[in-house]
């Protein structure tokens, strides 16, 4: 605030302390009495604001070399009470002064938390950036917004959302490109003087005019300008404001953009995969023609099946798109086939083979049982430690594998026709399976697996684990219980749950006790002492936002997972 563009504020200030503060009055009346002079205070326009004010002596009274009245005496004794009341003016300035920044503050802080949490629930670069601007346009006085990316692929700047009336929009972009774009290479926030948005053909509708620059860390992604056709000039702090809404919306939509193109490059990876698998159709697993009971693949006849009581388990390789993105396709092949090399001997050791394979992952078959799969998923994430140390000297990113398996019947068999036979499997197990291998991803799990698989362990004390409790898988009906085996998880991580143990199995209980208060505590306690426990994590925020809600009588804390 500068009291050379606030005489409103001084003079109110003023009249406010002469009219309507007791103290302030008397202050005044004392000085006045012990000075033994007459005093009168008029505003500038020398309108009476206390006492006589036809008295000969005259004294502005000023802050900062700036008049806000005038104080009247009877002899130059006045002078001295002129600097009291602006000494009292300048404080109660500065406690003005104080609160608006704090206000403002305030008002920024209470953008960014609403502004994040809208974001948050966009996929899109383009619903982030409308977001943006009508986040923007309920803080900001505008009339106007317009979102602008530089798309990298073609070089020119495209607009991605825009609010009010754009006369020739299309035409405006395609002619302002370069401007958009050395402004964009610049990465600055500007407030445009008037006289260059009146010599902008594509502003000159506008009075006013500001820009922030869409940045993330070094580099900067476009641009959200914002203006107003009425008569009105932008401020510092309505400029910060506009920052502080492009810096929140740029990483988001930096995440969009990874999202998209992560999208783009698995259906891209897919059809890929979809050619190699179409050549690896010929080929059928060995341990699958010895389930059927035949020695050779020349022995198998169309329609031989079998049903067998099995454990299947899906591997999936974590942050493919990640990991891949920086290797040409052959660097791709030749990872997928380093990782599976060292996956198949250690499940086959544990007598299992693989069905199938799934690019970032594959299928496993375990006639065995679930005893088999757990050890193999053990020891797959052994030999992932080992790998991992390997890739750290080539500075290579580690690899992460998550594990879901299920145990049930399937039937096994040679599908096709006389020309063409291919081996197959059917069975609801396998589709469970898979959907328990996305749940590892929701609860954070290197190693999930079922109530049946529990069932199906020989020695369930060789393996340490947690029960996560009942969920719902996509296309079920009936509830699974499902359990975390945290043998699989880095020593650090596994210490930990080991040690919390007792206290997540007493939180999981108070949990479906209903107890979401005490519940919501006790996992607070575990993610506290390692905020990497994602499944004390979840718990925590389940029991947290269940502590608001009603709860029906027959809740039993089913998860409904609604996604494969």
């Amino acid at each position: 605030m500068d009291p050379s563009n606030d005489a409103n504020i001084l003079t109110k200030i003023l009249k406010t302390f002469l009219s309507s503060s007791a103290k302030v009055r008397k202050l005044v009346d004392e000085l006045s009495k012990k000075l033994g002079c007459e005093v009168g205070i008029s505003n500038i326009d020398e309108e009476p604001i206390y006492g006589n004010i036809n008295l000969p002596i005259t004294y502005d009274l000023e802050i900062n070399n700036f008049i806000y009245g005038k104080i009247y005496g009877s002899d130059q004794s006045i002078k001295t009470i002129s600097e009291i009341i602006s000494m009292l003016v300048s404080k109660e300035l500065d406690k003005k002064r104080i609160g608006s920044e704090v206000l403002g503050l305030y008002r920024e802080i209470n953008m960014i938390y609403n502004l994040s949490e809208m974001i948050s629930e966009k996929i899109d670069g383009s619903s982030i950036a409308v977001t943006a601007l009508n986040e923007a346009k309920r803080i900001i006085d505008i009339t106007h917004g317009s979102v602008f990316i530089l798309n990298e692929e073609t070089g020119l700047v495209e607009q991605v959302a825009r609010i009010g009336h754009n006369p020739n929009p299309d035409k405006n972009i395609t002619n302002q490109n370069p401007i958009l774009k050395d402004l964009i290479q610049k990465g600055t926030s500007l407030i445009i003087p008037s006289g260059a948005i009146q010599k902008n053909s594509a502003l000159n509708h506008l009075k006013a005019v500001m820009y922030a620059p869409l940045k993330v860390k070094h580099r900067t992604l476009g641009l959200i300008v914002l203006g107003n056709e009425n008569d009105k000039d932008f401020t510092a702090a309505e400029l910060k404001l506009l920052t502080t809404i492009a810096l929140q919306s740029a990483g988001a939509i930096e995440s969009a953009q990874l999202y998209q193109k992560g999208l783009k490059e698995s259906r891209e990876r897919e059809q890929a995969i979809m050619k190699i698998h179409k050549a690896s159709q010929k080929f059928v697993p060995h341990e699958f023609i010895k389930s059927l009971g035949k020695d050779k693949l020349t022995e198998v006849a169309l329609g031989d099946l079998v049903e067998r009581e099995v454990t299947v388990m899906f591997v999936d390789i974590r942050g493919f798109t990640t990991l891949s993105e920086n290797m040409a396709p052959t660097e791709n092949f030749y990872f997928i086939n380093a990782f599976n090399k060292k996956m198949g001997p250690i499940i086959r050791k544990n007598e299992g083979f693989i069905m199938q394979y799934l690019g970032d992952g594959f299928m496993a078959i375990f006639p065995n049982g679930s005893q088999d799969a757990l050890r193999a998923s053990l020891e797959m994430h052994e030999e992932l430690s080992v790998y991992n140390i390997e890739r750290d000297l080539e500075n290579r990113k580690p690899v992460k594998i998550g594990i879901g398996m299920q145990s049930g019947k399937l039937i096994m068999g040679i599908t096709g026709d006389v020309e063409r036979m291919d081996a197959a499997i059917i069975s609801d197990t396998v589709n469970t399976a898979a959907r328990i291998e996305g749940l590892s991803k929701y609860y954070g799990s290197n190693i999930l697996f079922t109530d049946l698989c529990m069932e199906n362990l020989v020695d369930k004390h060789e393996f340490n684990y947690r029960y996560l409790g009942p969920v719902v898988v996509q296309g079920k009906v009936k509830p699974i219980d499902l359990y975390e085996c945290i043998d699989g998880d880095e020593e650090k991580l596994r210490s930990h749950k080991l040690a919390t143990l007792k206290i997540f199995e007493e939180g999981m209980e108070l949990y479906f006790n209903k107890e979401f208060a005490m519940a919501a505590v006790t996992f607070q306690k575990i993610v506290k002492k390692n905020p990497l426990d994602n499944a004390a994590k979840l718990f925590l925020n389940r029991s947290a936002h269940l502590i608001t809600q009603e709860i029906e009588d027959d809740w039993k804390g089913v998860a409904a997972m609604d996604f494969k």
